[in-house]
């Protein structure tokens, strides 16, 4: 089939594996170029941090540095960033066109779809993106009794009300509404187990996560204000396609908008769902998502699995994606 609207999708968070972007980092001095032009923004071997196996030793496994909020969120968006470059690349090499109507990433992929739609230059983005980084995780060291909660329901579709209802009378907020059948809140520990009771009565799983703190919740407050002196000092210009945000659900090309997004992405639920049922209203028919793993693709095909998905993380699916865009008759899964 022909595909009529293009949604790049950049992932956050959670889809980061020690080794990624190796094979392009191997095989692509443009790749290697954005390593190296991020980690002299970043101060510290951004390759490094994304290669390193941890070390195993008789008594413990050291904690990859990846693993680290501080380290994750900008290894996830340059790595990202770089899958998109040498994507882009490639298809121009081959005189195929890459007609991208929408953008959008999932929390820190928001940065990655600013940055490809021009709305920051890499270095502020980067150097933003460590910011973030470095105040979330120094708020979330100040709140060690706080976190985040996934609720799943595998039979069927939660009931967002029901859900919302339940969480306010727990006293936790809703922080990640991602699919028809994931929904993430967060709160103090406390709060977030006696939840747990009640969600697991009524046949629903719920798992504590493993992050270093209550994200998109307002606990983050204090980290969003630190963060709002930054994002008013950055340069960021209007974007050359919309990006799809997180918040709101809305296309955001103009600085002002960006930048009230981003402060609000920091302490406000992410509705992920409703952004991707945005894009899909709008005419997006092919997803294809950008960086590390298919934790979003996973999540398309629960949204509305009608939508053709493809990603770009490694040189197996670059080629593939590379190809379906150049042959335009054939269905791609």
């Amino acid at each position: 089939m022909k595909y009529k609207k293009i949604a790049l999708l950049f992932p956050g968070q959670g889809s980061q594996y020690v080794g990624m972007g190796k094979e392009l980092y191997d095989k692509f001095k443009l790749v290697r170029d954005i390593y190296d032009q991020a980690s002299t923004v970043l101060e510290y071997d951004i390759a490094e941090k994304c290669f390193k196996k941890p070390i195993i030793g008789t008594t413990l496994v050291t904690k990859a540095d990846l693993d680290r909020t501080i380290y994750t969120q900008p290894a996830v968006f340059v790595t990202g960033y770089a899958c998109y470059k040498i994507f882009e690349e490639m298809c121009l090499e081959v005189g195929v066109r890459l007609d991208v109507h929408f953008l959008a990433g999932h929390s820190l992929g928001e940065y990655t779809a600013l940055c490809v739609a021009g709305a920051m230059d890499f270095n502020t983005c980067a150097d933003l993106v460590k910011k973030r980084a470095t105040f979330l995780t120094e708020l979330g060291e100040s709140l060690p009794h706080a976190g985040l909660m996934a609720i799943v329901d595998k039979e069927k579709e939660l009931d967002y009300d029901t859900i919302d209802n339940m969480a306010r009378e727990a006293q936790v907020y809703l922080t990640l509404i991602n699919t028809k059948n994931q929904i993430v809140v967060g709160g103090f520990k406390k709060n977030l187990e006696d939840l747990s009771k009640s969600i697991k009565k009524d046949g629903k799983i719920a798992t504590i996560l493993r992050v270093e703190g209550p994200f998109h919740s307002p606990l983050m407050l204090p980290a969003a204000e630190r963060f709002k002196e930054e994002l008013n000092r950055s340069r960021i210009t209007i974007a050359s396609k919309p990006v799809i945000a997180n918040v709101t659900a809305e296309a955001i090309v103009d600085p002002r908008p960006i930048r009230e997004e981003l402060y609000q992405q920091v302490y406000t639920c992410v509705n992920w769902r409703r952004s991707v049922e945005r894009m899909v209203e709008n005419g997006a028919d092919l997803f294809i998502e950008v960086g590390p793993k298919k934790v979003l693709s996973n999540m398309i095909k629960d949204i509305d699995p009608s939508i053709q998905r493809l990603n770009v993380e490694d040189l197996a699916s670059l080629e593939n994606a590379v190809k379906a865009l150049g042959a335009p008759n054939e269905s791609q899964e």
